[in-house]
């Protein structure tokens, strides 16, 4: 978060991925950092014990989520 912020604040386009159970801190981060209406790919927990496919699967689903966030076209 810390550093998606802060290349946000550089007008450098980031995409943050983040998984489930850090929702809230993640948000709470980009308060305390000044920039509470930053947007991250949120996908689901756990990411090191999954398997290909569903490694795959949670990619692609930050990768939708991405696409609008790096565009500037994330509809809240």
């Amino acid at each position: 978060m810390h550093d998606g912020i802060t290349f946000e604040k550089l007008n450098v386009p980031t995409l943050t991925i983040c998984t489930d159970p850090f929702k809230a801190t993640s948000e709470s981060t980009a308060r305390t950092l000044g920039l509470p209406e930053f947007d991250f790919a949120l996908v689901a927990h756990p990411i090191g014990s999954r398997n290909e496919e569903e490694l795959l699967q949670r990619a692609h689903h930050a990768y939708e989520q991405g696409i609008p966030i790096l565009l500037g076209t994330v509809v809240n």
